[in-house]
This record gives structure tokens, sequence and C-alpha cells, in this order.
């Protein structure tokens, strides 16, 4: 899941942004056309890359792993940096273009665009700022209680998940 929520969160942040995917709000899922699935996913690929930029998305997942790893090593935020770093120099491989996939099982999901839309808007403000939220400074904190890119979900996602189980990593 996270794979397919990287590659809809990469490209250039938007904070007014807003997922429109130009489909009828009240439509559910399981009535979508297999073109307008494709239209759907291309929508929120592009509201991902407002939200959160790939290179965003590849510092703090570079952080992450450094946070980690020094947690692993010695727990310091002189070792974290290094790691982080080491890991910006050598920038992690972004996945490739390929079929968009959102990880819907279309055919189970009755929850309507509009709520749909909804939950990807509230995940990805979630996810993004989790995401920023990774800091070297933080290692003290961190050795309490490890990050995880792991965020609740939200009212829009309750919503929508309980008439599409799959949306978001659901299900």
């Amino acid at each position: 899941m996270l794979p397919a929520l990287c590659l809809s969160l990469g490209g250039c942040k938007d904070d007014d942004a807003t997922l429109d995917s130009g489909i009828d709000g009240a439509k559910q899922g399981d009535e979508l056309t297999d073109a307008e699935k494709r239209q759907f996913c291309e929508a929120a690929d592009a509201y991902g890359e407002k939200v959160l930029s790939e290179e965003e998305f590849a510092s703090a997942t570079c952080t992450l792993k450094a946070i980690s790893d020094a947690l692993n090593a010695d727990g310091s935020v002189d070792t974290c940096d290094v790691l982080r770093q080491s890991c910006l120099a050598n920038k992690p491989e972004t996945e490739p273009e390929g079929d968009c996939d959102l990880g819907i099982d279309w055919s189970t999901c009755q929850a309507t665009i509009a709520e749909i839309e909804a939950c990807y808007q509230e995940f990805s403000a979630g996810f993004a700022a989790r995401m920023r939220s990774f800091s070297c400074s933080k290692m003290a904190e961190y050795a309490e209680t490890p990050p995880t890119q792991e965020i609740e979900v939200g009212p829009d996602c309750s919503i929508a998940r309980a008439e599409c189980p799959t949306v978001m990593g659901g299900g």
C-alpha cells in the first residue's frame, strides 16, 4: 500500500489543493467504468503530487531510515545526521511509472466518489504532515517511541472505508 501511496504523494506541495477527479461525486466506486477508474487514479496521483513532493518524500524517507538505524546503533543525533546525509547522497529510487494502481477493490466499493475524494485529501494531509515531522533532533523522543509512517484513520476515511474497505490501505 505504501508504494502506491508514495507514488500518489510525489510532486509539488500545494496546501490549497483539493482532489477533484471530475467524476460525479454521487457515483459509487463499484459503478465506475474502467476509464473512470483510470481517471480517478490519475487525479489522485496529481493531487498527491501537490501535497508532498517527490523530493520531500525522499528526504523524509532518508530521515526515517536514519532514525531507525541510529536507534539500532547508539541513538545519537550525530549518528542520525551522518546516516541521513549518506542516504540523501544516494537518493532512494522512486518507483517506475506504470499502471496507476491505488489498491482499491472497486468491485466491493460502494462509497461515493465524493467520500473517497474526501478520504484521500484527509489521509494525504496527515501522511504528508507525518513525513515532514521526522527529524534527527528528536532522537531522545524516538528512543521512547520510534517513529512510523502510520497515521490514524480520520473521520472522512472512516466513512469511506465503511463502504469501500480497501480505500487508502484499509481492508
